[in-house]
């Protein structure tokens, strides 16, 4: 008898993106239902109670700078980062603390696949927080005012585009800090109180390495804002020359570029990397 040789089974395209659709979907379902999406819920609501006790007082605060404040300035420098470091950074950790890891790596999906797909899930997720938490922000400062439905609902709009936007770069660049330091939270965090919050607002430069810089840029030229607003974010920001600023394609190209390279470094080491395993019986 003749042996016949047998080649080894593989799994179809239509099969590798059922899984890769699985995986996005149990990522999904991880993030949202955890604890970290009724902290982060909280602390998008906190700025909303804020703008609608400021608009209540007896000399109430105009719109413009609760606008300021709490949108241009509180949810890219603080909220937006938070969520995308709460989420990102434990893309790989969170399965490896979950003994989760083993059963995701037996899968017959590259391993740079299965990264790009969990943090792909991540940016939607996190995305959508950020969105929600700009248009309730937007509703507790213009609601009720004459410039809600002309002005401040399409520049909400415009603002949620630039926000996920940033959500590309903090993700890859949160995701990173995850595969190669254990102290992720605290190293992300050091991340936006020094780079992304100070660094940005010294006027050289090294600004344009921050995520802040293009998304302020974007704002300037993408938002559309009354006079004096665009006026004061200019001063604040110290961005008075426009021409001396990336163009808004510019802003783009550099936010989804380094965003993707950062990712697919991030995914490649992540297919290289052996983890360390916990079991029942490890310390």
């Amino acid at each position: 008898m003749t042996a016949v040789e047998v080649s080894p089974l593989r799994r179809g395209s239509s099969g590798a993106l059922s899984a890769l659709a699985a995986l996005f979907m149990l990522t999904v379902r991880q993030h949202t239902h955890g604890r970290r999406v009724l902290v982060l819920g909280v602390l998008y609501l906190l700025p909303c109670v804020l703008a609608l006790i400021l608009r209540n007082l007896a000399r109430p605060a105009p719109g413009d700078a609760l606008e300021l404040a709490l949108v241009f300035v509180l949810l890219p420098h603080g909220l937006a980062p938070l969520t995308a470091l709460l989420y990102a950074a434990g893309v790989v950790s969170d399965e490896v603390e979950e003994q989760t890891l083993t059963y995701l790596l037996l899968r017959s999906v590259p391993r740079w696949q299965l990264y790009l797909t969990k943090l792909l899930a991540t940016w939607c997720v996190t995305t959508t927080l950020v969105a929600c938490g700009v248009m309730t922000l937007y509703l507790a400062i213009y609601a009720g005012t004459p410039e809600f439905w002309n002005e401040a609902l399409p520049r909400a709009g415009r603002t949620v585009v630039v926000m996920a936007l940033a959500q590309v770069g903090y993700c890859s660049l949160f995701g990173f800090l995850g595969l190669f330091t254990r102290r992720s939270l605290l190293a992300g965090i050091v991340y936006i109180v020094a780079i992304e919050g100070v660094l940005a607002n010294i006027n050289f430069v090294g600004r344009a390495l921050t995520v802040v810089y293009y998304v302020r840029t974007l704002t300037l030229r993408w938002l559309d804002l009354p006079p004096e607003e665009l006026r004061t974010c200019k001063v604040t920001w110290s961005m008075d020359d426009l021409e001396k600023l990336p163009s808004s394609g510019e802003c783009v190209l550099i936010l989804l570029g380094v965003g993707l390279v950062v990712s697919v470094l991030s995914a490649l080491s992540f297919a290289r990397t052996e983890f360390r395993m916990k079991t029942p019986g490890s310390d």
